[in-house]
Protein backbone atom coordinates (compact mmCIF):
# COMPACT_ATOMS: atom_id res chain seq x y z
CA UNK A 1 0.00 0.00 0.00
CA UNK A 2 1.22 3.51 -0.79
CA UNK A 3 0.74 6.20 1.86
CA UNK A 4 0.71 9.83 0.76
CA UNK A 5 1.58 12.66 3.14
CA UNK A 6 1.85 16.38 2.54
CA UNK A 7 5.55 16.01 1.76
CA UNK A 8 6.34 12.37 0.89
CA UNK A 9 5.14 8.98 -0.24
CA UNK A 10 5.83 5.71 1.55
CA UNK A 11 5.32 2.07 0.66
CA UNK A 12 3.73 0.23 3.58
CA UNK A 13 3.80 -3.48 4.38
CA UNK A 14 1.42 -4.40 7.18
CA UNK A 15 0.48 -7.72 8.77
CA UNK A 16 -1.78 -8.55 11.73
CA UNK A 17 0.28 -8.24 14.90
CA UNK A 18 -1.00 -11.61 16.17
CA UNK A 19 0.17 -13.50 13.05
CA UNK A 20 3.43 -14.89 14.41
CA UNK A 21 4.95 -16.09 11.16
CA UNK A 22 4.16 -12.88 9.27
CA UNK A 23 5.51 -10.74 12.11
CA UNK A 24 8.67 -12.86 12.09
CA UNK A 25 9.21 -12.20 8.37
CA UNK A 26 8.63 -8.48 8.94
CA UNK A 27 11.28 -8.53 11.67
CA UNK A 28 13.70 -10.28 9.30
CA UNK A 29 13.18 -7.62 6.68
CA UNK A 30 13.67 -4.79 9.16
CA UNK A 31 16.77 -6.45 10.60
CA UNK A 32 18.70 -6.69 7.33
CA UNK A 33 17.58 -3.44 5.66
CA UNK A 34 20.64 -1.47 6.71
CA UNK A 35 22.76 -3.99 4.77
CA UNK A 36 20.67 -4.16 1.58
CA UNK A 37 18.96 -0.75 1.46
CA UNK A 38 21.11 0.64 -1.38
CA UNK A 39 19.98 -2.28 -3.56
CA UNK A 40 16.43 -2.31 -2.21
CA UNK A 41 14.29 0.43 -0.63
CA UNK A 42 15.24 2.23 2.60
CA UNK A 43 13.24 1.25 5.67
CA UNK A 44 12.12 4.49 7.36
CA UNK A 45 9.99 3.16 10.20
CA UNK A 46 8.71 -0.04 11.84
CA UNK A 47 5.73 0.32 14.15
CA UNK A 48 3.13 -1.83 15.85
CA UNK A 49 -0.21 -0.09 16.42
CA UNK A 50 -3.93 -0.87 16.41
CA UNK A 51 -3.29 -4.58 15.96
CA UNK A 52 -0.93 -4.19 12.98
CA UNK A 53 2.81 -4.61 12.46
CA UNK A 54 3.85 -2.11 9.78
CA UNK A 55 7.05 -1.47 7.83
CA UNK A 56 7.35 1.88 6.07
CA UNK A 57 9.76 2.18 3.14
CA UNK A 58 10.84 5.13 1.07
CA UNK A 59 8.77 5.08 -2.12
CA UNK A 60 10.79 4.29 -5.25
CA UNK A 61 9.52 6.82 -7.77
CA UNK A 62 9.73 5.88 -11.42
CA UNK A 63 10.17 2.15 -10.85
CA UNK A 64 8.18 -0.74 -12.33
CA UNK A 65 8.24 -4.52 -12.06
CA UNK A 66 10.97 -6.24 -14.07
CA UNK A 67 10.52 -7.98 -17.40
CA UNK A 68 12.49 -11.25 -17.40
CA UNK A 69 11.49 -12.41 -20.89
CA UNK A 70 14.00 -13.06 -23.70
CA UNK A 71 15.46 -9.85 -25.09
CA UNK A 72 14.34 -7.73 -22.14
CA UNK A 73 16.38 -4.54 -21.70
CA UNK A 74 16.02 -5.02 -17.93
CA UNK A 75 18.39 -7.97 -17.79
CA UNK A 76 21.70 -6.00 -17.83
CA UNK A 77 20.48 -3.85 -14.91
CA UNK A 78 19.50 -6.98 -13.00
CA UNK A 79 22.94 -8.48 -13.61
CA UNK A 80 24.53 -5.28 -12.27
CA UNK A 81 22.38 -5.55 -9.14
CA UNK A 82 23.28 -9.20 -8.62
CA UNK A 83 26.99 -8.47 -8.91
CA UNK A 84 26.65 -5.81 -6.20
CA UNK A 85 24.48 -8.07 -4.06
CA UNK A 86 27.07 -10.84 -4.11
CA UNK A 87 29.64 -8.39 -2.70
CA UNK A 88 27.58 -7.18 0.26
CA UNK A 89 29.10 -7.86 3.69
CA UNK A 90 27.54 -10.40 6.01
CA UNK A 91 25.26 -8.41 8.33
CA UNK A 92 26.82 -8.18 11.78
CA UNK A 93 24.89 -9.32 14.83
CA UNK A 94 22.07 -10.82 12.77
CA UNK A 95 21.01 -14.43 13.23
CA UNK A 96 19.70 -15.68 9.88
CA UNK A 97 18.77 -19.14 8.69
CA UNK A 98 21.18 -20.78 6.25
CA UNK A 99 20.58 -22.30 2.85
CA UNK A 100 21.69 -25.79 3.99
CA UNK A 101 19.17 -25.56 6.81
CA UNK A 102 16.30 -24.29 4.67
CA UNK A 103 16.97 -26.73 1.82
CA UNK A 104 17.91 -29.85 3.79
CA UNK A 105 14.53 -31.43 3.01
CA UNK A 106 14.91 -30.79 -0.73
CA UNK A 107 18.66 -31.10 -1.40
CA UNK A 108 19.38 -33.91 1.03
CA UNK A 109 23.05 -34.71 1.49
CA UNK A 110 23.96 -32.08 -1.14
CA UNK A 111 22.49 -29.19 0.87
CA UNK A 112 25.96 -28.29 2.17
CA UNK A 113 26.87 -27.20 -1.38
CA UNK A 114 24.56 -24.18 -0.96
CA UNK A 115 26.43 -22.87 2.09
CA UNK A 116 28.07 -19.46 2.24
CA UNK A 117 28.14 -16.20 4.16
CA UNK A 118 26.41 -13.97 1.60
CA UNK A 119 22.95 -12.64 2.37
CA UNK A 120 20.49 -14.04 -0.19
CA UNK A 121 16.99 -12.78 -0.97
CA UNK A 122 15.73 -16.25 -2.09
CA UNK A 123 12.54 -14.99 -3.79
CA UNK A 124 13.84 -13.29 -6.91
CA UNK A 125 10.69 -13.38 -9.01
CA UNK A 126 9.97 -10.46 -11.35
CA UNK A 127 7.42 -8.92 -8.98
CA UNK A 128 10.18 -8.41 -6.38
CA UNK A 129 12.58 -6.73 -8.83
CA UNK A 130 11.87 -3.08 -9.55
CA UNK A 131 13.40 -1.31 -12.54
CA UNK A 132 14.25 2.38 -12.63
CA UNK A 133 17.67 3.97 -13.20
CA UNK A 134 18.94 0.73 -11.65
CA UNK A 135 17.38 -2.55 -10.53
CA UNK A 136 16.19 -2.85 -6.93
CA UNK A 137 15.30 -6.04 -5.05
CA UNK A 138 12.40 -5.61 -2.62
CA UNK A 139 10.34 -7.74 -0.21
CA UNK A 140 13.15 -9.27 1.85
CA UNK A 141 10.89 -11.52 3.93
CA UNK A 142 13.18 -14.58 3.70
CA UNK A 143 16.82 -13.39 3.96
CA UNK A 144 19.15 -16.36 4.22
CA UNK A 145 22.89 -16.89 4.43
CA UNK A 146 24.16 -18.89 1.48
CA UNK A 147 26.50 -19.07 -1.48
CA UNK A 148 27.03 -15.78 -3.33
CA UNK A 149 25.51 -17.18 -6.54
CA UNK A 150 22.15 -18.25 -5.05
CA UNK A 151 20.12 -15.20 -6.10
CA UNK A 152 21.52 -15.25 -9.63
CA UNK A 153 20.36 -18.85 -9.92
CA UNK A 154 16.99 -17.77 -8.55
CA UNK A 155 16.63 -15.11 -11.24
CA UNK A 156 17.63 -17.68 -13.88
CA UNK A 157 14.80 -19.94 -12.70
CA UNK A 158 12.27 -17.15 -13.22
CA UNK A 159 13.84 -16.31 -16.57
CA UNK A 160 13.09 -19.88 -17.64
CA UNK A 161 9.54 -19.38 -16.39
CA UNK A 162 9.42 -16.26 -18.60
CA UNK A 163 10.42 -18.11 -21.77
CA UNK A 164 14.21 -18.55 -21.75
CA UNK A 165 15.76 -21.90 -22.54
CA UNK A 166 17.72 -23.16 -19.52
CA UNK A 167 21.03 -22.98 -21.39
CA UNK A 168 20.38 -19.31 -22.24
CA UNK A 169 19.46 -18.48 -18.65
CA UNK A 170 22.68 -20.13 -17.48
CA UNK A 171 24.69 -18.29 -20.13
CA UNK A 172 23.20 -14.99 -18.91
CA UNK A 173 24.21 -15.90 -15.36
CA UNK A 174 27.84 -16.13 -16.45
CA UNK A 175 27.92 -12.32 -16.44
CA UNK A 176 27.75 -12.48 -12.64
CA UNK A 177 31.19 -13.63 -11.41
CA UNK A 178 29.80 -15.46 -8.38
CA UNK A 179 27.58 -17.61 -10.59
CA UNK A 180 30.31 -18.12 -13.18
CA UNK A 181 32.56 -19.48 -10.40
CA UNK A 182 29.89 -21.71 -8.83
CA UNK A 183 30.73 -25.43 -8.81
CA UNK A 184 28.61 -27.30 -11.34
CA UNK A 185 27.56 -29.83 -8.71
CA UNK A 186 26.36 -27.04 -6.43
CA UNK A 187 24.21 -25.44 -9.14
CA UNK A 188 22.75 -28.87 -9.96
CA UNK A 189 21.93 -29.37 -6.28
CA UNK A 190 20.12 -26.02 -6.23
CA UNK A 191 18.22 -26.80 -9.44
CA UNK A 192 17.19 -30.27 -8.29
CA UNK A 193 16.12 -28.98 -4.88
CA UNK A 194 13.97 -26.26 -6.45
CA UNK A 195 12.28 -28.81 -8.68
CA UNK A 196 11.28 -30.79 -5.59
CA UNK A 197 10.36 -27.64 -3.63
CA UNK A 198 8.14 -26.09 -6.30
CA UNK A 199 6.45 -29.39 -7.10
CA UNK A 200 5.50 -29.52 -3.43
CA UNK A 201 4.40 -25.86 -3.34
CA UNK A 202 2.27 -26.09 -6.49
CA UNK A 203 0.73 -29.36 -5.34
CA UNK A 204 -0.38 -27.81 -2.06
CA UNK A 205 -1.61 -24.56 -3.65
CA UNK A 206 -2.30 -24.81 -7.39
CA UNK A 207 -2.19 -21.10 -8.21
CA UNK A 208 -1.22 -20.72 -11.89
CA UNK A 209 2.03 -18.82 -11.19
CA UNK A 210 3.21 -21.49 -8.77
CA UNK A 211 2.55 -24.19 -11.37
CA UNK A 212 4.53 -22.12 -13.88
CA UNK A 213 7.56 -21.95 -11.56
CA UNK A 214 7.28 -25.69 -10.88
CA UNK A 215 7.32 -26.42 -14.62
CA UNK A 216 10.31 -24.12 -15.11
CA UNK A 217 12.18 -25.81 -12.26
CA UNK A 218 11.50 -29.28 -13.70
CA UNK A 219 12.58 -28.11 -17.16
CA UNK A 220 15.86 -26.80 -15.77
CA UNK A 221 16.44 -29.99 -13.77
CA UNK A 222 15.82 -32.10 -16.87
CA UNK A 223 18.23 -29.92 -18.88
CA UNK A 224 20.99 -30.43 -16.31
CA UNK A 225 20.14 -34.06 -15.60
CA UNK A 226 19.95 -32.93 -11.97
Amino acid sequence: MVMHTARDRYFLKGVPADHKRAVWTQANEAMINSTVRDLSAPLLFHVEAAGWDVLGFGYLDGHRHADLSPGSPDLPKIADMLRALADLPTPAGVNLRTMPDRFAKYAGDRAYLLAGDTIAHTDTQAHNILIGPSARLVDWAWPTLGAAWIDTAGVALHMIRSGHHPKDAERWGQDVPAFAAAPDEAVSAFVSANSVLWTEISGADPEPWKAEVARAARRWAEHRGA
